[in-house]
């Protein structure tokens, strides 16, 4: 891209003599972390399927309670052989996650998921055409083996798909899963009780073959790309490379001890096992609980059960979007503390639930209880994701649920024990201040170790040759906002990319599938027929309109769904075409109110507040009046101050010269030039053709086809825009 000959080019000390460096988008400070309304970086498709596979996966764990009566009846068996058939699927479960672990650090993620899938629907088959005992324990066994490839391998899988800063809410949903299966146990009933619990295993088999062949065709995502892009985000505007060794194929004895090695995942562990010995028992226990205390009949006391999933249900979703929202408020570690503060505040619910002899009291704070026990899965799934490299997540996972598997088995024993000594009411109180302890040590030592185990992750992802932990940019990509001679275009990082945009108010369609992509540095103006869509593309740029489809990229991450005031914070500024005031402020606060997003900086805001009033030298006299009485021009140029307070990185202008003065324009004209000097991008929508020329580093036409690139202004230029306008030319 060549700078228009109207405006000479500087040279690169040129910014210090036209603008003050306070002005420069460099300095302004930008959010590490987005909240989004909805889910981005790839489709909800992924995440959809996982959950649907791991609430398949652990199935058969509810279905087998619920037919137990029948298999008992049919093979004639003792309650002891009952119990040896549920405790070889559980050692074979727990053992074979080791295994799967590893696999999936090593294969294809979704090779796994389909492979395991696809032998779990035939062991369910195998258990439903069992003939006897050897063969059903045979059956229950296989199945155990089966079991764990989904855990670890979609785990790993979601923390590639989604963007970092949503880690929390896709855990949440995946971790509903877990508690769906848990409604499957009436249907299971059900069906064993009118055709026979042979029937209830046929059925439930089908969804493993359906969903190992939709687990086939998902594709595999990179590994750490998500981490490497969010690491990177803030300073160049593509994805930080993949290191050029990335060999998965560690020894399991230097994994494990780099996996044990970091404080954060190996409190996360202990927490979880220590809680596990009092999370265990509840689903054993609490129906003869119920029984026992509160005189309920089983049938009764199984439905009351049902509110634990209702609760876990509220809390895996809820703990996942409040955890975001800490992060994004200013706390790197709130996924670790909503974690902590959640098991912390359940064990005095757990204790009144379990004291109290009101049956409605007890049901009450139980299902607050229950949510307060699932919240902290999710987001530690996420913090273990975070601060463990992907090539050891697969183990890591696995590790962690061999732990609370062994923990939470050998609960129901732990319970039996002291309810035969000492009552099953007293038992429970008296395990119940564990899951305190549990949170304790998630409050007071994961959260102290997780800025520096995050950091060491990332460090340990960045690029051979980089300094670690520094994220320095490589030589050949340019740092965002820096000036850079129109020769370079080439090599500048996109900064701005839509692909696939469509939008409509009502039934009228105004974006047609648009795509456009816009490189760092200088003045990009759109052209194009009134009612082509040039505001409405705008908006939706700046977050004030959601297209119904497609997705908008901002320095190498994805921000559709993320709302206008956080784009702002980003680095992307708007001034709506004759709405750019709040004409009952003063001019001062106008341009104060640019700064919002870094307020308590107050040095740089009085900084920026002077060298915006060197840029516009006659609002100097007129920073006490009313916006609402300025002139046009004097309106105008105050947007542009106020957008500079904010330090864009990319100023969205509509209407950029419209009912202005010619020696207004003039003047905005040379701001523009000073802007682009400062390291702004400028995309301005500009119906003067003669302005558009003089301001242009790129000129860019928009009809209902799409966006077309004409490059820079040239001896033709204006010809060829006229044509289009006219619709000479295609």
């Amino acid at each position: 891209m060549r700078r228009s000959p109207t405006r000479p080019d500087r040279g690169p000390d040129e910014a210090d003599v036209h603008g003050p460096p306070a002005l420069s988008p460099e300095r302004t400070p930008r959010p590490a972390f987005q909240l989004s309304r909805r889910l981005v970086g790839v489709s909800r498709w992924p995440l959809g399927l996982l959950t649907a596979i791991y609430a398949v996966s652990l199935s058969d764990q509810y279905l087998f309670s619920s037919v137990v009566p029948f298999i008992k009846h049919d093979f004639h068996l003792s309650d002891t052989r009952i119990g040896v058939l549920g405790s070889a699927f559980l050692i074979t479960a727990t053992l074979g996650t080791v295994p799967f672990g590893a696999m999936v650090d090593r294969l294809r993620r979704t090779r796994v998921i389909a492979w395991g899938a696809l032998a779990w629907g035939f062991a369910l088959l195998a258990n439903g055409l069992a003939g006897g005992y050897l063969t059903l324990l045979t059956a229950r066994a296989a199945l155990g083996v089966t079991q764990p490839a989904a855990g670890p391998a979609s785990q790993s899988l979601l923390a590639d798909y989604y963007p970092v800063d949503q880690r929390s809410k896709v855990m949440s949903v995946y971790q509903c899963g877990q508690l769906l299966a848990f409604f499957l146990i009436p249907l299971g009933a059900v069906m064993a009780t009118a055709w026979g619990w042979r029937s209830a295993f046929y059925f439930f088999a089908l969804p493993g073959f359906v969903v190992a062949v939709l687990a086939w065709r998902l594709t595999e995502p990179a590994r750490g790309a998500q981490d490497r892009t969010h690491a990177q985000r803030r300073i160049t505007g593509a994805p930080l490379p993949a290191p050029a060794q990335d060999d998965p194929r560690i020894s399991a004895r230097g994994a494990y001890r780099e996996i044990l090695g970091c404080p954060t995942y190996t409190f996360a562990l202990v927490s979880t096992g220590i809680g596990g010995f009092f999370f265990g028992g509840i689903g054993v226990w609490t129906v003869t609980f119920l029984t026992r205390y509160h005189r309920l009949s089983v049938p009764q006391a199984s439905a009351a059960v049902s509110l634990f999933a209702l609760g876990g249900l509220v809390g895996a979703l809820g703990s996942g979007y409040f955890a975001d929202r800490l992060v994004h408020a200013g706390r790197p570690a709130a996924r670790v503390l909503v974690a902590g503060a959640s098991r912390l505040l359940c064990a005095p619910l757990m204790f009144i639930a379990f004291a109290v002899p009101n049956i409605v009291v007890m049901l009450t704070v139980f299902t607050v209880g229950a949510a307060l026990i699932i919240a902290p899965l999710p987001v530690l799934n996420a913090a273990i994701a975070d601060v463990l490299h992907p090539n050891l997540r697969g183990r890591g996972v696995a590790l962690y649920t061999v732990a609370k598997s062994l923990c939470e088995g050998t609960s129901p024993i732990a319970f039996g024990f002291l309810a035969d000594r000492i009552g099953l009411r007293a038992a429970f109180l008296v395990l119940i201040p564990l899951v305190a302890v549990a949170g304790a040590i998630l409050l007071v030592f994961g959260t102290a170790h997780y800025g520096r185990d995050r950091a060491r992750a990332l460090a340990a992802m960045a690029p051979e040759g980089s300094a670690s932990g520094s994220f320095e940019p490589p030589a050949d990509v340019r740092v965002l906002g820096s000036a850079a001679p129109a020769a370079d275009a080439p090599d500048r990082p996109e900064l701005l990319k839509l692909t696939g945009v469509d939008f409509s108010y009502g039934q009228i369609q105004v974006l047609f599938d648009l795509n456009l992509s816009l490189i760092s540095g200088g003045c990009h103006v759109l052209l194009g027929r009134n009612g082509v869509g040039k505001t409405t593309l705008l908006s939706c740029i700046a977050g004030l309109k959601d297209p119904q489809s497609g997705q908008i990229w901002f320095r190498g991450g994805e921000i559709s769904g993320v709302p206008p005031e956080q784009r702002s914070r980003m680095g992307v500024s708007l001034i709506v075409g004759g709405k750019a005031t709040f004409p009952s402020l003063s001019l001062r606060d106008n341009l104060w109110m640019g700064a919002y997003s870094f307020s308590r900086d107050r040095r740089l805001v009085q900084e920026r507040f002077d060298a915006v009033l060197d840029v516009f030298p006659v609002l100097r006299r007129r920073l006490a009046q009313t916006a609402g009485t300025l002139s046009g021009g004097e309106q105008q140029m105050m947007a542009l101050g106020r957008a500079l307070m904010s330090g864009p990185e990319l100023l969205l202008v509509d209407e950029l010269s419209m009912g202005l003065a010619p020696h207004i324009v003039e003047e905005i004209i040379r701001v523009v030039g000073e802007i682009v000097s400062f390291g702004t991008t400028v995309l301005v929508v500009e119906q003067s053709l003669e302005v558009a020329l003089r301001i242009a580093d790129d000129i860019l036409y928009m009809d209902r086809v799409g966006i077309r690139d004409l490059g820079s202004p040239g001896r033709d230029t204006a010809s060829e825009i006229a044509a289009l306008m006219l619709g000479a030319s295609a």
